[in-house]
This record gives C-alpha cells, sequence and structure tokens, in this order.
C-alpha cells in the first residue's frame, strides 16, 4: 500500500516539511539519551514479561475467520493478542476483536471472553521475539505464529488496549453532542500517546497501524492528518453517522494547524512524538 496514493494532502505540525513516508512501518534510530519512558525489564526467560505485551499474528494452520490478515470493505483487519498485566487479554485489536480475562498455569492460558464464550491455549514457543500458540476453540484447533512489536505497559491504565482506554473505539447509539465528539477526540489522542510510549519503553524502532483506527500520521519531526476524502474508515466508524465523523475530523483538522514545540536533537521519532501528542491533547477543545 503506498502511502503517497493514501494521502494526497495532509496538515504539518512539525518545524520542517519531509517526504512523506510510504511504508506501513517507519524505522526510527534509536536514542543515545536514558528513555525519558522507562525501560522494559530484561526480558530473557521471563514469559510473564515476554507474553504481556502486543502480538502480531504473523501465520497459522487452521484459522479461524478472524485469524486471517485482510482487507474487507476497504477495511483492513490485523489478527493479534494482548496479553495484560491485570489478565485482560484482548484479541485482534485491528481485526474481529474479543475481549475477555485469561489465566495461566504454566504453559496452559485459559481464556473467558465477554459473552460467557472462551478458549484453551497451550504455549508451544515463546521467545523475545516470536510467540507460537495452540488455541481451541470447542472442537476448533488453531497453531497460531505471532510476532512481538517490543511494547511494555507496566501500569494498566496507561495501556492503550485496556477496556477505558478503548471507549472512543466503540460506535455510539445515537447521534453526539459536541462535547462528547470532543471528549472522543481527546480519547483517542491520549490512545496514541499510550501506545507510542509502549513502543518507547520496549525499545521498538518499528510500529504498525495497520488495522487501528487512525487519521494521523507520523514523520521525522512531523505529524500529518489525513485528507478528508480519504479518511480510515474504521476511525469514520467510530462515530455515530459520516456528519460527527466530519466534525470530529474538524476539531482534529483545526488543532493540528497549531504551532507545538519539538525536541530537534531527539533522532527517535517516536519518542520525539509523544510531547506533541500531550500537547494536541491539552489544545484539543
Amino acid at each position: 500500500m503506498n502511502a503517497l496514493a493514501e494521502i494526497k494532502s495532509f496538515i504539518f505540525t512539525g518545524m520542517r516539511k519531509l517526504w512523506i513516508i510510504p511504508a506501513l512501518f517507519i524505522i526510527g534510530c534509536g536514542s543515545g539519551d536514558k528513555n525519558p519512558y522507562g525501560e522494559a525489564p530484561n526480558r530473557a526467560g521471563d514469559t510473564t514479561a515476554i507474553l504481556t505485551q502486543y502480538w502480531t499474528l504473523s501465520d497459522a494452520e487452521h484459522p479461524l475467520q478472524r485469524d486471517v490478515m485482510t482487507k474487507e470493505d476497504g477495511v483492513d483487519l490485523m489478527p493479534g493478542l494482548v496479553f495484560m498485566t491485570n489478565g485482560e487479554i484482548l484479541e485482534n485489536p485491528g481485526g474481529l476483536t474479543l475481549r475477555g480475562t485469561y489465566e495461566r498455569n504454566g504453559t496452559d492460558i485459559s481464556v473467558r471472553y465477554n459473552g460467557g464464550q472462551g478458549a484453551d491455549y497451550k504455549i508451544l514457543a515463546i521467545s523475545e521475539g516470536e510467540l507460537q500458540l495452540e488455541r481451541t476453540v470447542g472442537s476448533e484447533v488453531s497453531t497460531l505464529k505471532y510476532q512481538a512489536t517490543d511494547t511494555w505497559w507496566p501500569d494498566v491504565k496507561t495501556n492503550p488496549f485496556e477496556s477505558n482506554n478503548t471507549t472512543w473505539m466503540q460506535k455510539p447509539a445515537q447521534a453526539e453532542t459536541d462535547a462528547q465528539i470532543l471528549q472522543r477526540c481527546k480519547d483517542y489522542v491520549q490512545f496514541l500517546e499510550y501506545y507510542l510510549e509502549g513502543y518507547a519503553r520496549g525499545g521498538s524502532t518499528r510500529i504498525s497501524f495497520v488495522g487501528l483506527p487512525n487519521v494521523l500520521n507520523f514523520y521525522q519531526g512531523g505529524i500529518g492528518l489525513q485528507s478528508d476524502k480519504n479518511l480510515n474508515l474504521k476511525w469514520k466508524d467510530c462515530f455515530y453517522n459520516d456528519d460527527d465523523a466530519m466534525k470530529g475530523y474538524a476539531k482534529m483538522r483545526h488543532v493540528m494547524i497549531q504551532s507545538y514545540t519539538w525536541d530537534p536533537e531527539e533522532p527517535n521519532w517516536i519518542i520525539q512524538a509523544i510531547p506533541v501528542l500531550r500537547q494536541i491533547h491539552e489544545n484539543l477543545e
């Protein structure tokens, strides 16, 4: 997918205009200074520390429908797993989402989804970069291979996938007031702040936004806003209807044309962007 084709115009909040990077994954340089967001623990040999992060599916044998990476009605579906430190689990935050709780006993993981159904996972192999699971749902047995995102959220309150941090993604049952639309936009920006913090803290040099509701694009020294003619369909679907989505977009456009303080000396774009997201969050009104 070509980002230049996706984004015909954008609003630039950085110090200087750079070329749009035509990739789903953006590679950043590591900063030589101490990480301001803390460091992930040494995960070698620590199954719990390795497990509790965001995993993206890379391969599957006998997959269910929710395990398929595809584009449906113009919407990207990215299967994955998020194990949280408080026992919450979110399956497929970028796809066909299931939320629930889990309990681990050695290599066995028992999952109970909200609504009563469940699944049993068995860890076949786990390392700092890869997780292989066998999942049983009723009579269906799937073998799943995941790739680590190198994320770390020790405080579940700042895990972007925690239930309270994803309410903005839930489509409302009726049209919202301007104040409610504004709050949805603020919660979206805070989600991105937490999301990037997890990657920064885990030492990751790549980020994927595939499958997530998102209208911002990140560059070294700048943040871009998608064209209103080519909005992420998942982001639009977080609102009651197209009118409310465009009201939300107008609020994002207004805040994006303001000036922000950047650290031009920070070589890691992930760490560089987080304080700017905080400023954007504060300026949304």
